[in-house]
């Protein structure tokens, strides 16, 4: 097995007095399927954050293929292969739905300002591309018939597709999806589990996902990881962590299982 493309060592964030996130060290490898569970307030999304550049570690280090990335802004992450989608929805809520994915993949484009303002051919063609592009990912997602319509006028669950759609649209290396479930109802769960391995195979991507749902979570994850008070109390596959007593106790309050 080659190197992981993700690989944070001991990573570890203060707001204060408060110790968010303990030495946490976690190993994301090439078409990887990840999850990270642990109660509320554990620290999940705030291991995303750090990942994405959104804060930067107190101690510790974050290496993306073999780069370290600590002290890098969230733009350059995304440039270098990194995309996420939030527990709360973030579209652009008065923009079309294409416009949206579209707005993603212009980091990927190269014509200058002038191109742009000349509406040069360079330019008619790099757009002309993205437009096939986002058009793609709209059909992926079943949402090509709404492409024209506000994202905000689109259902819940659809609104979530479009966020992980989105995300796609910078060509990512590694996709964070932090509780891509939130407000789903069980169907839509169901299909979403279905589509999160598609998306893996289908894209040669890895994905790293923080999930409440454990249904979700032990049907789609080779390999999880526990976080509980900020710290890492477990590791390893679908049914290690169903027995491991420091996870039940973490979930439960107890050791015992009746």
């Amino acid at each position: 097995m080659s190197g992981p493309i993700l690989h944070t060592k001991n990573i570890t964030m203060r707001f204060g007095g408060l110790m968010a996130v303990d030495q946490v060290q976690l190993k994301v490898f090439k078409n990887d399927l990840v999850g990270i569970i642990g109660p509320n307030g554990a620290g999940k999304t705030t291991v995303f954050n750090m990942i994405t550049g959104i804060y930067t570690p107190s101690a510790g280090e974050i290496i993306l293929q073999d780069k370290n990335i600590n002290n890098e802004r969230a733009y350059t992450i995304s440039k270098l292969g990194v995309a996420r989608t939030f527990q709360n929805i973030r579209l652009f809520k008065d923009l079309s739905v294409i416009d949206n994915i579209r707005l993603a993949g212009h980091q990927k484009l190269t014509y200058s300002g002038i191109s742009s303002i000349l509406r040069t051919k360079n330019f008619k063609e790099q757009e002309e591309k993205l437009t096939e592009k986002a058009i793609k990912l709209l059909k992926i997602f079943k949402l090509e018939d709404k492409k024209d319509f506000l994202a905000r006028n689109l259902p819940y669950g659809k609104q979530r597709r479009l966020e992980i759609a989105r995300a796609l649209a910078t060509d990512p290396k590694l996709l964070l999806l932090d509780e891509p479930a939130a407000g789903m109802n069980p169907k839509e769960t169901r299909e979403l589990s279905d589509l999160i391995i598609w998306l893996r195979d289908y894209f040669k991507i890895a994905i790293l996902l923080i999930e409440h749902d454990m249904g979700l979570v032990m049907n789609v994850c080779e390999r999880i990881y526990v976080l509980d008070y900020g710290k890492l109390i477990a590791e390893g596959n679908p049914s290690e962590i169903q027995n491991n007593p420091k996870v039940i106790e973490a979930y439960l309050g107890t050791s015992e299982v009746d």
